[in-house]
């Protein structure tokens, strides 16, 4: 039995659909089983789980043989905190796991600069794998670059409700963006593969594009006109300690935008390729399917 904690998720739903494809028993964790129902139609186990309550991790991990986890509160707050869901309740999932003597932990972490270990969503995820690597847990540490749902939609959002794409700075660094659906597919291949335990995997598309030509491409989509607005470095950098006390999470999005605009992100899908030969997303090709929706 595979275990999926954030199976309601983007990434999570794509793995979940790549691992019942593949007809292997799933069992969805989540807060709200009704969210996951479509899932249970389509034969997934659905069981009420909380990251942070650790007695319902121990009960909905009975059984299991391997847990992953794309579970994360990026833009959470309270008690649906970084810490108490990415530090702690992750913590309890890899401490169960260890206590069900899964065979196979995989963590969803990400292919970032040491810089983004400012922010505290990255650092947890850093923590996590350290955590992870000293638990004695049989692993694999999956490590996307930027995902096309957050950065491509964002600007396609823009595009559509303004007319304008807003960039932070001056979108000229490059960066690697991959679709979440190629992501999904590599970490269903990595289940008890021998060269996928106690390693990192590291997962990208095929380009390193600019934020200019990711609103490029969406503009030669679109086919109309894109304005670009830039905000500049100097007011992202500020930004977050204004916005922090009303909510935690736009804070922290507009400080990952800082580091987007200030830090290089370039990847080489080669090696990847050569383990998982899939054939990746464009970003051309994935714009065309969002704009088309």
């Amino acid at each position: 039995m595979i275990v999926v904690a954030g199976g309601t998720g983007v990434l999570g739903r794509a793995i979940v659909d790549r691992l019942l494809e593949a007809k292997r028993a799933v069992r969805v964790l989540t807060r709200d089983p009704v969210r996951a129902e479509d899932l249970r139609t389509r034969g997934a186990d659905v069981v009420a789980a909380d990251l942070r309550d650790i007695e319902s991790l121990r009960r909905a991990c009975e059984g299991a043989t391997h847990v992953i986890t794309t579970a994360n509160a990026f833009m959470g707050r309270g008690d649906q905190s970084v810490t108490a869901v990415d530090v702690q309740g992750t913590r309890h999932l890899i401490d169960v796991a260890k206590q069900h003597g899964v065979r196979q932990f995989v963590f969803t972490s990400a292919l970032v600069p040491r810089e983004f270990a400012a922010m505290d969503y990255f650092a947890a995820k850093f923590a996590n794998e350290d955590h992870l690597r000293a638990s004695g847990v049989p692993f694999t540490i999956l490590k996307p670059t930027a995902f096309m749902e957050t950065w491509a939609q964002m600007i396609i959002d823009s595009v559509r409700a303004r007319g304008a794409a807003q960039i932070f700075g001056s979108g000229r660094r490059p960066i690697n963006f991959v679709a979440t659906t190629d992501v999904a597919t590599v970490a269903a291949m990595t289940i008890d593969r021998p060269d996928a335990l106690n390693a990192d995997v590291e997962i990208g598309g095929p380009e390193n594009l600019t934020m200019l030509q990711v609103v490029d491409i969406v503009e030669r989509v679109a086919e109309r006109p894109v304005r670009r607005k830039h905000v500049p470095v100097a007011m992202l950098r500020v930004m977050p300690f204004f916005v922090r006390p009303f909510n935690r999470g736009v804070a922290r999005a507009i400080r990952a935008g800082y580091f987007t605009a200030t830090v290089s992100q370039p990847f080489d899908p080669a090696p990847m390729l050569a383990r998982y030969p899939i054939r990746p997303t464009t970003l051309e090709k994935w714009v065309r399917a969002r704009w088309e929706k």
